[in-house]
C-alpha cells in the first residue's frame, strides 16, 4: 500500500483544521487581504535564488495546496518550483503569448494563467489590438485547455479579445469555482473595462461592462486609461536601487471577492482606476448583476480593492490635494475614510491579523493605520514600489526598488533589511509552511530572480505572543480558530 497520499491528505487536513490557508491567490486570498496565518522568520539569509525570466509589473508567484510555487513570465513560460525553490516543471505557451499577471490556483490544485498577445492593426503604425486567453494546467504541469476571451468588434480590423493584464481571482460557492478576470477592450477614442467569468471547464459564464470613459480620453499611442502610468520622474532617475524602470506602469486593478455570513452569493468588487468602485453579485447560470456603484468625482482610484471581514471595501484614492484610503460597500454602514498625510498608493492595502491596515506608498514609504482608520505611523523605505506588503502572524514584508524589508508586526519597525536592485514590482508571498518568496531584477538586464527565504527552524507550534494569538481580542481581528 502506498501511504504517501494518505500522509499528505492527513497533513493537509491538519493544516486546514488550525486555520492555515495557502497563498493560492495573488493577494493571499479572494478578498485580497495579503495575510497568511503562520509564524515566519525575517527575510535575511536566502535559501535559493531561482531564475524566472522577465516579469510584467505586478506579476508574482502563488502557492498551490501542496506547497508548489507557480509563476508566469513575459517569455510565455509557466514555471513551477518546489517549496524550497528547486525547479519542478515548466511549460511554454503558444508563440506570441506572454503572461502579464500572477496565476491563481483552484482548490483542487489546478493552475489558471491569463496570457495575451498583441497584433499591429492593419494600416496603422502604432495601434495594436489585443488577444487574451485563459490557460488551465494541472498541478503536475499537464496543459488542460486554452479558452479565448469574448471577442468584440469582430467584423472590423479592430477585432479584439481584450487586454487582460490583471490577475484572475476565483469566485467560489457551494463547491463551484468560477475564474473572474478584468479585461480592457479598446479602439481609437473608445475604451471599456469589462469583467469576464469562466467556468473551470473554460466556458464563458459572464461578460459585463464595468466602465467606459468619454470618447477622446484614450491617448495617441492607444494606451487604455486603466494602465495608470507611474508618476513621471526626472530623466536622471536610472538607479535600480531607488527607481522603478521608466517603462513600468501600474497594473490593471484585479478584483476582490467577499463571502458574507448570510448565505448570499459572493460579492465581486472592482475599482475601475477612474472614479468608481463597483460591486456585483454573480451566479453561474445568470452572470453578473450590478449591486451598487460608488462614485467619487474628486479623486481617482489608484489601487485594487481589499475587502474587510465586515464587508467594507478599501481602496487607495488620489487627487491633486490629498490621498487617502477610502471605504465602500458591500457593507452599507458608513465608515470614515483614512486621515493623515498619505502619499500616492498604487498597491492594494494589506490587512494585518489584528485588524490594522498598512499601505505601501509609491515613493517607498509604509503607512500604518489604526483600527479607527487614522494614519498613525509612517516609515521611509529605500526606493519606489507599486506592490502591497505581505503579512504573517508576526512579521510584515515590504518589497521596494532597493530592498526587501522585514518589519515587526506590532511596531511596524524594521527587524531586517536585505538590499537588492530592481525590486518593488512584485509583491512578497508567504506559504503556509513559512517560506517567503520575493522577486527582483538584476541591474544589467531584465532577468528576474525569485528569492526563497526559509521558514523558522524548528517551526513555531503556537501562535502565543503574536497577532494571531487566540487570546487576543483586538477589534476587527481575524479569528485564529
Amino acid at each position: 500500500m502506498n501511504i504517501k497520499p494518505v500522509l499528505c491528505a492527513v497533513a493537509l487536513a491538519a493544516i486546514a483544521n488550525v486555520g492555515y490557508t495557502e497563498w493560492r491567490y495573488p493577494h493571499a486570498d479572494a478578498a485580497n487581504t495579503g495575510f497568511v496565518k503562520v509564524i515566519t522568520a525575517p527575510a535575511t539569509e536566502m535559501l535559493r535564488a531561482a531564475t524566472i525570466g522577465p516579469l510584467a509589473s505586478g506579476a508574482g508567484p502563488v502557492v498551490g495546496p501542496d506547497g508548489t510555487v507557480y509563476i508566469g513570465n513575459l517569455n510565455g513560460q509557466v514555471l513551477a518550483f518546489h517549496a524550497d525553490g528547486t525547479p519542478s516543471w515548466s511549460r511554454q505557451l503558444p508563440t506570441g503569448q506572454w503572461v502579464t499577471s500572477s496565476p491563481v490556483v483552484g482548490v483542487d490544485g489546478s493552475v489558471y494563467v491569463v496570457a495575451e498577445t498583441r497584433v499591429l492593426v492593419a494600416g496603422e503604425t502604432s495601434v495594436y489590438r489585443y488577444e487574451s486567453t485563459l490557460h488551465k494546467f494541472s498541478a503536475g504541469g499537464g496543459w488542460l485547455y486554452q479558452a479565448p476571451f469574448p471577442q468584440r468588434w469582430g467584423n472590423t480590423k479592430y477585432s479584439s479579445r481584450g487586454d487582460a493584464n490583471a490577475a484572475p481571482n476565483i469566485w467560489s460557492s457551494n463547491g463551484v469555482e468560477t475564474i473572474i478576470v478584468p479585461a480592457v477592450y479598446s479602439i481609437p477614442a473608445y475604451t471599456s473595462l469589462r469583467l469576464v467569468a469562466f467556468a473551470t471547464s473554460g466556458a464563458v459564464l459572464g461578460d459585463v461592462l464595468v466602465s467606459e470613459p468619454s470618447p477622446g480620453t484614450v491617448t495617441g499611442d492607444w494606451l487604455p486609461p486603466w494602465s495608470f502610468d507611474v508618476p513621471s520622474e526626472p530623466p536622471s532617475c536610472t538607479d535600480f536601487s531607488v527607481c522603478l524602470p521608466t517603462d513600468t506602469g501600474w497594473p490593471l486593478s484585479d478584483v476582490a471577492i467577499w463571502q458574507s455570513d448570510k448565505g448570499e452569493p459572493p460579492t465581486v468588487m472592482v475599482s475601475d482606476a477612474l472614479q468608481d468602485v463597483v460591486g456585483y453579485t454573480f451566479e453561474p447560470a445568470q452572470g453578473f448583476t450590478e449591486r451598487f456603484r460608488v462614485h467619487d468625482a474628486n479623486r481617482r482610484v489608484s489601487s485594487g480593492p481589499l475587502i474587510l471581514p465586515d464587508g467594507h471595501t478599501v481602496v487607495a484614492a488620489t487627487s491633486d490635494k490629498s490621498n487617502r484610503l477610502t471605504f465602500a460597500g458591500p457593507n452599507f454602514t458608513p465608515a470614515a475614510d483614512s486621515t493623515g498625510n498619505l502619499g500616492v498608493v498604487a498597491a492594494v492595502p494589506t490587512r494585518l491579523p489584528d485588524g490594522r491596515l498598512v499601505a505601501v506608498e509609491y515613493k517607498g514609504g509604509l503607512a500604518g493605520f489604526s483600527n479607527a482608520n487614522a494614519l498613525n505611523s509612517h516609515l521611509g523605505l529605500p526606493g519606489q514600489s507599486i506592490v502591497p506588503a505581505a503579512a504573517s502572524c508576526n512579521l510584515v514584508y515590504v518589497a521596494t526598488a532597493g530592498a526587501l524589508t522585514t518589519l515587526n508586526i506590532a511596531t511596524l519597525q524594521p527587524v531586517a533589511t536585505l538590499k537588492w536592485h530592481g525590486g518593488g514590482r512584485s509583491a512578497p508571498v508567504i506559504s503556509s509552511s513559512g517560506y517567503v518568496y520575493a522577486t527582483a531584477a538584476t541591474s544589467s538586464d531584465s532577468t528576474n530572480f525569485m528569492f526563497v527565504f526559509p521558514p523558522l527552524s524548528p517551526p513555531a507550534t503556537s501562535f502565543h505572543g503574536t497577532a494571531c494569538d487566540t487570546n487576543k481580542t483586538t477589534s476587527g481581528g481575524l479569528s485564529a480558530r
